[in-house]
């Protein structure tokens, strides 16, 4: 953001004194310029000298949008006046403006001036005014804000299927989306969890795959997968009306948002069957039918059927079809499916499922539509007017971009919002994985790897909230806020303009504003560690950041719980240590210790650290998860608490490593630190063996460990398995076993030899 404090000023007061209207005297001192808390961080602002101050009747143009003014009149208590007789706040399109959806938005001593190129500028400079309002009430600072949107797309989407949402809550998460310039809501509308959309077509939809008598996902999804019928006692689940779809959209619309529907296809439909068996290929429900059949005629109708109701209601240009996931498990024992393969010369499920997505696309362009859908769609060929959501990583959204498809960027290990946004202790469930506000702030949607031609095709950048764990609103709100604003300065500032320390000031000064409007988000608890090898002085250093700007870290590195008269933390202070410490880190004000969790970090300069490390016959980690290659096991680096984060090494063999420490040593202690997600298919390995050697050659083992962790644990955990000893050796090897079937993984972050 580009401030200037004065050499602009004498601009701003003689293009306001235009307006002829005097605000009220105000002290001739101006507002900080660090003191501003807008989100997302506009383009450039200019200061004037001092504030002005608003009547409490305030006359503005019958051209700001009415949704503004009445935001204005109902958040600020302002009695709001359209007159075309010198307003105090005149509006006037302005389409010379440079920039997607560009505005400048003016306040001086003589009134306030709106210009826009268009009527979604319009909104969004009008968003703009009711934060300055709400931050500084009637009394405004004099500025200049020049703004303009980086992307076109700064969308959220929601699962609703996994546990129902009311239009109620959606219409208060798009009053929220609209005051933080997000201008697409993806609503995921169906999928195995429940079918949410009304069809008149096919009213067993609603009436038998909408419910279900387990609200617990991991209960009713592991073990049961059964639909009830509406009305069944103690059914859980729900449905839309049509008229909560009209009502939803046309309160988007008012706020310049677009609903995007996902019907999900040919995957993720185990609920079909529910209502109409003869969409799957078995022709009845079974525990594992969650794709449809291909095959058939009536499953095309049956899907256009659905879709035209669909565009009755949406006016989205782009229509989300899914197409992640299928689990492919019948197709290719399904006659209808082989004949249909034999037929269009089709050689693999992956064409099979392609030839489903390019039908579905001639649909809806035939209707004047586009399809979107998840990255999968490439396998087998993309539809040739198809757009991407790239999810699983960016490499998918890469690939389109590049054959000239449109793109939204919405890679999991940053913008998934159903992962912790801290350390998992304290928090209510989720589904694994790790992506702090920090993290989620750090992405950028334009890989480097694109030319700046390619970078044109994408469209913006989405955060996902699934909700396999998200049972009701509330939980829903707390996992969207703040993430939401991060996502949204994302997709709206300039890359250059994007400070995450800046970012973090004006989120805390958001957060009771958030409250106040009755969103129960995630309150800033987070102490982040990072830490840092030193091979040439054989220390790991440590360096502490919050997530609460006013709180003090206070720390211990004995394990001991912090007090108020423990270390106090300084902004750069580097902790180091030649040996191994364990620290505990935790949050202070006015000498007091906050109501959130502590944070534990251990950290070791060990005997491992830059030796060499050999993966002996049969292991390889595998290459998806690499971390650091060849040295990852040994490189002093502990992983977070998401096996996504590049720490952590990912094995779905046996693990036999051997490090060769150059001669022999003194050892008194090895261990390491394994994970488990269980629904991420991540195992604690049945046990671990220690082996020591003089040669390399001959072994003694010193034991094994069998892990103690229960593999029916849903929730993240860790287990470190430990080999205190006395012992001499020049080569430590470790045996890790994986006992399980092909795809279960077992994750190591690092093997401490002391």
């Amino acid at each position: 953001m580009k401030i200037q404090t004065s050499s602009l000023r004498r601009a701003v007061g003689i293009a306001l004194a235009s307006l002829g209207l005097l605000l009220g005297a105000a002290p001739l001192t101006a507002a900080p310029a660090d003191s501003l808390r807008l989100i997302p961080r506009p383009a450039s602002i200019t200061w004037g000298a001092g504030y002005a101050q608003l009547p409490t009747t305030l006359t503005v143009s019958p051209l700001l949008p009415q949704v503004i003014q009445t935001q204005l009149s109902q958040q600020a208590g302002l009695k709001v006046k359209a007159t075309t007789k010198a307003p105090l706040l005149s509006v006037r399109l302005d389409r010379r403006l440079a920039g997607r959806e560009a505005y400048r938005l003016s306040v001086g001593p003589r009134g306030m001036q709106l210009l826009a190129k268009d009527s979604s500028a319009l909104l969004q400079g009008g968003q703009t005014l009711l934060q300055l309002v709400g931050q500084y009430g009637r009394r405004l600072p004099q500025l200049s804000i020049t703004d303009s949107a980086r992307f076109a797309w700064r969308g959220i989407m929601l699962d609703v299927s996994r546990h129902f949402m009311s239009a109620d809550f959606i219409i208060q998460l798009l009053d929220e989306m609209a005051r933080y310039k997000m201008n697409r809501f993806h609503w995921h509308l169906v999928d195995g969890g429940g079918w949410r959309f009304p069809s008149d077509k096919y009213p067993l939809l609603t009436k038998k795959a909408a419910w279900r008598t387990i609200a617990d996902w991991d209960s009713w999804w592991q073990h049961d997968r059964r639909f009830v019928d509406e009305g069944t006692p103690g059914a859980y689940g729900g449905a839309y009306t049509k008229d909560d779809i009209r009502r939803v959209v046309a309160h988007a619309t008012r706020l310049g948002i677009t609903v995007v529907p996902e019907i999900e296809l040919p995957g993720h439909s185990n609920e079909l069957p529910a209502a109409y068996p003869e969409l799957t290929c078995k022709g009845k429900w079974t525990f594992d039918a969650t794709d449809v059949c291909i095959g058939r005629e009536s499953t095309f109708r049956f899907f256009e059927d659905i879709l035209g109701e669909v565009l009755e209601l949406f006016p989205s240009y782009y229509i989300h079809i899914g197409g992640d996931e299928a689990a492919m498990n019948h197709w290719g024992s399904c006659p209808d499916c082989r004949a249909r393969m034999k037929q269009e010369g089709l050689k693999d499920e992956h064409e099979l499922q392609s030839y489903m997505i390019r039908r579905i696309e001639r649909y809806l362009n035939g209707k004047g539509r586009q399809l979107i859908g998840w990255d999968e769609i490439l396998m087998g060929g993309l539809a040739p007017n198809a757009a991407v959501m790239s999810w699983r990583g960016e490499e998918g959204g890469i690939t389109a971009a590049k054959a000239g498809h449109k793109v939204v960027m919405t890679p999991g290990n940053y913008v998934y919002l159903d992962f912790y946004q801290r350390e998992s202790k304290g928090e209510p469930r989720a589904i694994g994985g790790f992506t702090p506000l920090e993290k989620t702030y750090s992405y950028n949607p334009t890989p480097a790897v694109l030319s700046p031609t390619e970078q044109q095709y994408i469209l913006g950048v989405q955060g996902n909230l699934w909700t396999e764990y998200v049972q009701d609103e509330q939980h829903a709100a707390y996992m969207l806020f703040p993430r939401l604003l991060a996502i949204a300065e994302i997709g709206w500032t300039p890359q250059t303009e994007r400070s995450y320390p800046d970012f973090l000031r004006r989120v805390a000064g958001q957060l009771p504003a958030l409250k106040a409007r009755g969103i129960n988000s995630y309150p800033l608890k987070r102490i982040a560690v990072y830490s840092e090898v030193d091979t040439a002085r054989r220390e790991v250093a440590l360096r502490l950041s919050s997530e609460q700007p006013s709180a003090e870290i206070r720390y211990t590195t004995d394990g001991t719980m912090p007090t108020a008269s423990s270390r106090l933390y300084y902004t750069g202070e580097r902790i180091t240590s030649r040996d191994s410490i364990l620290l505990v880190a935790r949050l202070f004000r006015d000498g007091k210790a906050l109501d959130f969790p502590e944070v534990s970090y251990r950290t070791d300069y060990h005997l491992g650290i830059g030796r060499p490390i050999y993966y002996n016959e049969g292991c390889q980690w595998n290459p998806k998860y690499p971390a650091g290659g060849a040295r990852a096991l040994v490189d002093g680096l502990r992983g977070t608490p998401t096996y996504l984060d590049g720490l952590w090494q990912g094995f779905t063999m046996p693990l036999d490593v051997t490090v060769d420490l150059g001669e022999t040593k003194a050892l008194r202690h090895v261990f390491a630190k394994f994970m488990q997600e269980k629904m991420q298919w991540v195992y604690m390995p049945h046990h671990v063996e220690l082996l020591l050697s003089d040669d390399g050659t001959n072994w003694r083992s010193l034991g094994q460990r069998v892990t103690t962790t229960d593999d029916g644990d849903f929730l993240p955990s860790f287990e470190t398995f430990s080999f205190p000893i006395a012992e001499r050796a020049r080569y430590v090897r470790v045996k890790a076993a994986n006992q399980r079937s092909a795809g279960h993984f077992i994750f190591l972050d690092e093997l401490v030899i002391q």
